[in-house]
């Protein structure tokens, strides 16, 4: 049976491949799940860049095989959710007040889009969740490995080894942290202004039950 000690998921599945430049600080309670693809078409890629110091990252990876790595402890912030969207926007479920406010930040003149987004997700951070997306200071980020195919604006289809793998691991995650599969698993390109597609197939699959 999975157990956390000390940050570490202890698995036989999940082996320990832990680095520090992408831990940030303590993670005190994990309200989410983010789901993420690589864009590149191995593991060995991501790791040579955590390697390398790269700051951004998530806590756990998922290679073509099925293979699961933890990265990061889960005691601990990544970096791998970014700027978020407005969420009462997407859901229309804003008041007119929050939509007005909302509306000011990112159409203010004499500023960069960049900058009005980040502004936005700087607002969005001042909302506890879930009036908000998850964000880096409460929710754990699992990578996929895949490529983004741009003919497609898609990224490349799932192996049946990693649907496998990423529902167990999920599975042990939301149970850990008694967390609900249906409301608190996100995929990355509906949160947060990364490629829109980037999370979805896995996030389909984690839902529907369907079988790799």
């Amino acid at each position: 049976m999975a157990t956390i000690k000390n940050g570490n998921l202890i698995d036989p599945e999940v082996e320990l491949k832990l680095y520090p430049s992408i831990e940030h600080g303590a993670l005190s309670h994990v309200a989410a799940i983010v789901m993420h693809r690589t864009d590149s078409s191995s593991a060995a890629g991501t790791f040579s860049a955590y390697a390398g110091g790269k700051q951004t990252g998530a806590h756990f990876l998922v290679d073509k095989l099925g293979k699961i790595y933890q990265t990061a402890s889960v005691d601990k912030v990544c970096w791998h959710v970014g700027i978020l969207v407005a969420r009462c926007e997407v859901e229309k479920s804003c008041d007119p007040q929050e939509l007005k406010t909302i509306a000011t930040l990112l159409h203010k003149k004499g500023e960069s889009f960049s900058t009005r987004a980040k502004n936005l997700s700087h607002h969005e951070l001042t909302k506890t969740y879930p009036m908000r997306y998850p964000s880096n200071s409460d929710s754990l980020g699992i990578e996929v490995v895949g490529m983004f195919l741009p003919a497609q604006k898609a990224f490349e289809k799932p192996t049946s080894e990693q649907l496998k793998s990423v529902k167990y691991l999920v599975d042990i995650l939301v149970n850990s942290f008694k967390l609900n599969l249906l409301s608190d698993v996100y995929a990355h390109g509906a949160i947060a202004r990364k490629e829109v597609s980037e999370g979805a197939q896995l996030l389909h699959y984690l839902q529907s039950g369907a079988k790799p």
